[in-house]
């Protein structure tokens, strides 16, 4: 358990001895329905009690700031807007232990974001330190789509902003519960993949044209690998980094590689790299080779206009005897 998750675990406790609370609590019920719009301002202005209260008000960060911009809200002064949200939405009474565990849960996702912030900032740091050209945001380094009009991937090379098409593309997914997540982000990198590989490479997709259902599953690994041949022939390379433990998420790899370059978890960082370094470097000869062609085809075309072919003399006129 995360120790700043458990210290929040025990601040938020704490808030039954709150004055507010304290008088209004039997047992474990509480009654917060009948706090003013001005004590609800108050407490909100309080981290702890924040998280306590848009539990209470079964709301989280972001459906909060999107309920004071409701027509309602914006008739309440601005600095009670919040509150009046929540009020509007308390119930007449509440489980304090059972607010307690909603409350811990926001705020475990917002921990686990600053984390997953954390490993992006030190897998920056990798590439850096290993001379990896890769792009990561911020800044966002959007890749223009027809699904996603924007796709933001994690990491890319080369910059969109150069005219390129790319030509490495890496996702890096957080999955916090493996059994629950991890599908969602399988569709979302997959999806990806065939969007970036359709748009800005050459892939040519053959269906498999199978007949039947149950064939899928008795021959699944040489279909899959007959679909990955298709696949991974075409640029850019994505590589998907799941931050999760390899032993639980390792069964799902045959088949997201089925659709993606590589797939890597937590425990294969020094292997993501690798892959990373070896397929940019490859990009990079391409590009080279790419400007070599055409600087030997302009060079051959400005030849021809500098040295024309001489035209033939005229032929002296036959003598006749």
């Amino acid at each position: 358990m995360d120790p700043a998750l458990e210290a929040f675990r025990e601040e938020i406790r704490e808030l039954r001895s709150h004055p507010l609370f304290a008088a209004r609590i039997t047992g474990d019920q509480l009654h917060l329905a009948k706090l003013s719009t001005s004590d609800l301002a108050s407490l909100l202005r309080n981290e702890i009690a924040y998280y306590f209260l848009i539990a209470a008000a079964s709301l989280n960060r972001t459906s909060l700031r999107k309920a004071v911009k409701e027509p309602a809200a914006q008739i309440v002064p601005p600095r009670q807007r919040a509150a009046y949200v929540v009020k509007s939405r308390l119930p007449i009474k509440l489980s304090f232990g059972s607010t307690v565990a909603k409350a811990v849960a926001l705020r475990a996702g917002d921990f686990a974001r600053r984390n997953r912030g954390a490993i992006e900032q030190l897998f920056r740091d990798r590439l850096a330190s290993e001379g990896i050209p890769l792009l990561m945001s911020p800044p966002i380094r959007a890749v223009p789509g027809l699904l996603v009009p924007r796709r933001k991937p994690d990491g890319i090379y080369p910059d969109p902003q150069s005219g390129l098409p790319p030509k490495v593309y890496l996702e890096i997914k957080n999955v916090q519960r493996v059994a629950d997540d991890i599908q969602k982000r399988l569709y979302e990198i997959a999806e990806a993949s065939l969007e970036m590989k359709v748009l800005y490479g050459r892939l040519r997709l053959s269906g498999l044209n199978v007949r039947s259902p149950n064939r899928v599953d008795r021959g699944a690994v040489k279909l899959r690998q007959r679909i990955r041949a298709q696949i991974t022939t075409a640029d850019p390379k994505v590589v998907a980094l799941f931050l999760c433990s390899k032993v639980q998420a390792e069964r799902y790899r045959a088949g997201a590689e089925t659709f993606v370059d590589r797939v890597f978890f937590q425990e294969e960082i020094d292997e993501c790299l690798a892959y990373l370094k070896s397929m940019v470097l490859r990009a990079r000869k391409l590009e080279s080779g790419g400007r070599s062609r055409r600087s030997d085809t302009a060079s051959g075309r400005h030849a021809l206009r500098a040295d024309p072919v001489p035209e033939a003399p005229p032929r002296a006129p036959r003598r006749l005897d």
